[in-house]
């Protein structure tokens, strides 16, 4: 017997073939009543209807509804993923650590997104190299696991001055952290030169998103490939040009800048135009700790470049409130008539990195004793904030983020 499907017959062909055996069985039982009842002859029979013939296939089918234009993709950056001592030491569990109840407060944002960028600030090699703080980081594997899970990552920045903390060995241990971690990319750290000179690429919805990461310097001694370095000319030009090539959309990651300056220096102005010039679409601003400003860049193929020069923390235990204070930042990737790319509406979600402590432990220096860890959307913070020494509203804080991010950017409170 074949195993091919019976070629299945037109709605309102079956209906009408039901209808029609329905009507001879009717009429069959009918004619058997009689006989059992009357025991005469024969009843002349009954004439029965002609059944209407079948109406022109599909007349009855519901019309069928206009593809509706493809919606943009909600892009999201976070900053950085910083975990002090303080961090590691609220999230151990037994036989583990768990970090994703300090997303919980910023659970509605992460989810409304399609695609979500995140700095990973240190190695996550595991137990197996130390857990340990600041100045010479590293972060149980949990700590990647938990990005991805929890805090949704699929587009990963591994290129930091402290991404080399724990040496060679520590990056490669990073990456093997990743590996199983599908559908996330990294880049900006590696274990070969293959692996370095591959871009990463995230294909969303049907739009292909490359990945490129480098790092300003780098804290401890570093080869030539084991971070990518915004001073190797050969490298930029070679990944640009790859990335452009293989992608719809190219988003470089720039970890530079001034620590704890809201001021855009010259170095980070000169690379961002270079980059733009080679076809970024967006570049995404780490290491200053704090904002920096938003811009537009005009590019040389006449397109137009967006710069977010710094998106601050995330998740850290610093101390002040500009380094507590960080930022959601989206924006939409939508395909124009032409079918090209476009970045479009940038947007902001400021936030607020919380944790408990007392003024007597502060004045004390008691940096283990930092407990209650959250992020919040910084317009849902009042209470929290009432608890701290800054001395300030909400209002007054996004008032002053929104001045240092400038006018190219929509603030959104949550």
């Amino acid at each position: 017997m074949s195993d091919e499907p019976r070629p299945r017959l037109p709605r309102r062909t079956r209906l009408f073939i039901t209808i029609t055996a329905a009507a001879l069985v009717l009429a069959g039982a009918g004619v058997a009543t009689a006989m059992l009842l009357g025991g005469g002859p024969d009843p002349a029979p009954t004439a029965t209807p002609s059944p209407e013939p079948p109406a022109e296939e599909g007349a009855d089918e519901p019309a069928i509804a206009e593809p509706e234009d493809p919606q943009p993709l909600q892009v999201i950056a976070m900053g950085d993923m910083l975990p002090h001592d303080s961090v590691n030491a609220n999230a151990e569990r037994d036989g583990g650590y768990d970090y994703a109840p300090f997303f919980d407060g910023i659970r509605t944002q992460l989810d409304a997104a399609d695609v979500t960028f995140c700095n990973q600030e240190v190695p996550s090699a595991g137990v197996e190299f130390g857990i340990s703080g600041y100045p010479t980081f590293n972060a149980p594997v949990e700590f990647a696991r938990d990005l991805q899970g929890a805090a949704g990552c699929d587009l990963v920045n591994l290129a930091t001055n402290h991404t080399a903390d724990k040496g060679t060995a520590g990056v490669a241990a990073t990456r093997a952290a990743w590996d199983g971690l599908a559908p996330a990319v990294v880049a900006g750290a590696n274990r070969s030169a293959e692996e370095q000179r591959a871009p990463t690429v995230l294909e969303r919805d049907g739009v292909r998103i490359a990945l490129v990461s480098f790092a300003e310097y780098s804290n401890a001694p570093i080869d030539g490939v084991t971070l990518n370095m915004m001073g190797d000319d050969a490298l930029v030009n070679d990944l640009m040009a790859q990335a452009r090539d293989q992608a719809d959309v190219v988003i470089v990651s720039a970890h530079w800048g001034t620590e704890d300056s809201h001021d855009v220096n010259g170095q980070q102005q000169a690379f961002a135009q270079r980059v733009a010039d080679l076809g970024a679409d967006v570049i995404i601003g780490t290491g200053p700790h704090v904002l920096q400003p938003v811009a537009w860049l005009d590019r040389a193929d006449g397109g137009r470049t967006l710069v977010w020069y710094s998106i601050g923390n995330m998740l850290s235990t610093q101390l002040t409130l500009d380094q507590r204070t960080g930022v959601i930042a989206g924006f939409e990737l939508a395909r124009d008539d032409a079918g090209e790319v476009r970045v479009e509406r940038p947007s902001a979600i400021l936030t607020y990195m919380h944790y408990d402590w007392t003024a007597e432990e502060e004045a004390a220096g008691d940096l283990p004793a930092r407990h209650g860890l959250s992020i919040t959307p910084l317009a849902d913070s009042a209470e929290l904030l009432q608890r701290t020494r800054f001395g300030v509203t909400p209002e007054q804080q996004i008032a002053a983020s929104a001045a240092i991010l400038g006018p190219d950017v929509t603030i959104v409170e949550r």
